[in-house]
């Protein structure tokens, strides 16, 4: 498609937007958006977004904010470092036993799988990989090109 073409049919589409007729909105969709609106304007600072709010509460609540948060974590790093919870720990990996085999399984298998990847030669593995990616770009291809052979072909107004 050259230019000239583009051009066209840029000319054309324009022509066509503009000969459709204007369509009139609900009848009572303007009160409604001016009432909304005037709704929204009288809501109280602390119901509106936070960029509305103003500088000193953002900065406080941004402050108190970082402070649980430490707090928070600070917490959790001191339940965890006592004595009770290395207790509690010890008598829940009894009881879980079955977790710990659950999860040497899965290292095991995890570490079978890379010496096996290991094992291969890199070429093999990029060669795979480029079949895959050429196999998955022809069958996209193929479906497109069966989607344009079998659609109906549009005449041009």
């Amino acid at each position: 498609m050259n230019t000239n073409d583009k051009n066209e049919l840029e000319a054309r589409v324009h022509r066509t937007l503009r000969s459709l007729p204007n369509r009139r909105a609900p009848s009572g969709l303007e009160a409604r958006v001016l009432a909304e609106l005037t709704r929204r304007a009288a809501l109280p600072w602390w119901r509106k977004s936070f960029a509305h709010w103003p500088s000193a509460f953002r900065f406080t609540f941004l402050a108190l904010s970082v402070a649980a948060a430490a707090l928070l974590v600070y917490g959790a790093i001191t339940v965890g470092n006592s004595q009770g919870a290395h207790a509690l720990s010890g008598g829940l990996s009894s009881g879980f036993g079955w977790f710990t085999l659950a999860r040497d399984i899965v290292l095991a298998a995890r570490d079978r799988v890379a010496s096996l990847v290991a094992s291969v030669p890199r070429v093999w593995l990029y060669g795979g990989a480029a079949v895959i990616a050429v196999s998955y770009a022809a069958i996209g291809a193929l479906g497109a090109a069966t989607y344009r052979a079998l659609s109906v072909e549009r005449s041009p107004s």
